[in-house]
């Protein structure tokens, strides 16, 4: 499974360099963003969502409970 520091380590770039890059949050020089885009399209890396929101602690998701599906009041 490819993360930020098999990319960083792929690339020569440090992870921080590699995450400033993903997350849109620093300074990156473009000679770095065309290497580490290069090498994230290559591997098919995609941020893993959960990963994400269990560092940032929330998850802005919203849990439902309905006792059945089949009451006219539950339908619409």
């Amino acid at each position: 499974m490819t993360n930020i520091r098999t990319i960083a380590k792929k690339s020569g770039y440090s992870a921080s360099t590699v995450s400033r890059f993903i997350n849109q949050s620093g300074y990156v020089s473009d000679k770095a963003s065309k290497e580490i885009k290069g090498i994230i399209d290559e591997m098919d890396y995609v941020p893993n969502a959960i990963a994400r929101d269990l560092s940032k602690g929330q998850t802005f998701t919203i849990g439902v409970v309905v006792p059945h599906m089949r009451h006219p009041f539950f339908l619409s």
